[in-house]
């Protein structure tokens, strides 16, 4: 009934028959360019290709667990745009969704059986967990389940991530063809995602030909907290000698640039006249980001969320094909807070 009032809405906004209309939407061919046209707009203001190509949701209810500070007031900002990713992917259909907090490792295996096991649930997205127990678990549930910012080492479940590597090769690629040389990343490493970031910021090294030395070029924090990174980055640079300082910083996310500015303006160095300041994070889509924007590569976290549910559609609907590991890549975005390094290429060129 739904897709045979959509059909009656389209005639009526359009002009044409409904038998038009239906041979459009099904794809046949013996329709004027005109009719097809109009067809298709109609129905894509009306949302209906998108129910075209994800089909019905054949499921009653979704579990979707992630790490807990998820659902604190004061959370993983990352990790709730996610959420509200799914739930926007979900809002045509009529199913119900549970969410639950779960640690990144050693995951309350207990709790995530009671939960996924409800009689209303019939899949499953995990958000940001590491455990590989908890993912043997996932994958004898008979219950399609989806992983996001994670994988399955043991490839039995569809997982779809930021493309982490690709990130950090971009961003270094980026400020070496401006001519900078002397570049410090910092990052944690407390996740495996974090490794492969770090795996892209060496091939850019590699790719550029410029030497990397980590003593000198990275900087390794426990967490994406601003004031850790604040004191670590003010340690690092009492270490160095003032010409050893970097030309770019180049910051794991929003609060670690936010750690970044405060030193800077303690030491009376500006943005970018000063130091190249450059960023992976997803706060330009977002209400609480930084008050003066960064240069960087935004990650699409809230398709991360959407890109789960069609996956968990495509699962049901193939339960048999391949399983599938989705890679997005982020979008860069210029705020001019990376210069291009003519002094450095002056004294290149005069071999000094």
């Amino acid at each position: 009934m739904p897709g045979k009032l959509k059909m009656e809405e389209i005639a009526a906004l359009t002009g044409y028959s409904i038998s038009t209309v239906s041979r459009v939407l099904s794809g046949k061919s013996y329709t004027s360019d005109k009719a097809r046209d109009a067809i298709v707009h109609c129905a894509r203001e009306l949302g209906v290709l998108d129910e075209l190509a994800s089909g019905r949701l054949l499921v009653n209810g979704i579990a979707v667990f992630a790490p807990g500070r998820t659902f604190n007031a004061r959370g993983d900002i990352f990790y709730l745009e996610v959420t509200r990713g799914i739930a926007q992917a979900l809002k045509p259909h009529n199913v119900w969704l549970s969410y639950c907090g779960l640690e990144e490792q050693r995951a309350d295996i207990k709790l995530f059986l009671e939960k996924a096991n409800h009689k209303d649930i019939n899949a499953v997205i995990i958000i940001g967990c590491d455990d590989d127990t908890l993912f043997n678990v996932a994958a004898t549930l008979n219950k399609p389940c989806v992983l996001i910012n994670t994988h399955d080492r043991e490839m039995r479940l569809d997982a779809v991530s930021p493309d982490h590597r690709a990130t950090g090769f971009y961003a270094l690629r980026y400020v070496f063809e401006r001519g900078h040389r002397r570049v410090l990343s910092i990052t944690t490493l407390r996740r495996e995602t974090l490794y492969e970031r770090l795996n892209g910021i060496k091939e850019a090294y590699r790719d550029c030909h410029v030497p990397f030395d980590p003593q000198q070029d990275l900087l390794i924090t426990e967490g994406f907290s601003a004031d850790e990174v604040e004191q670590a980055l003010e340690a690092w640079l009492a270490s160095q000698p003032r010409e050893r300082w970097p030309e770019v910083i180049f910051t794991g996310s929003c609060g670690m640039t936010e750690g970044v500015l405060r030193v800077l303006a303690r030491h009376h160095l500006r943005v970018p006249e000063d130091v190249s300041l450059i960023t992976t994070d997803f706060a330009w889509n977002l209400e609480k980001g930084l008050e003066t924007p960064v240069s960087g590569i935004a990650v699409a976290c809230r398709d991360l969320g959407i890109e789960a549910v069609h996956l968990l559609q495509q699962r049901l609907n193939r339960p048999q094909a391949p399983v599938f590991n989705l890679l997005l890549q982020g979008q860069w975005r210029d705020f001019g807070t990376v210069t291009n390094a003519t002094r450095h290429a002056a004294r290149v060129a005069l071999g000094s």
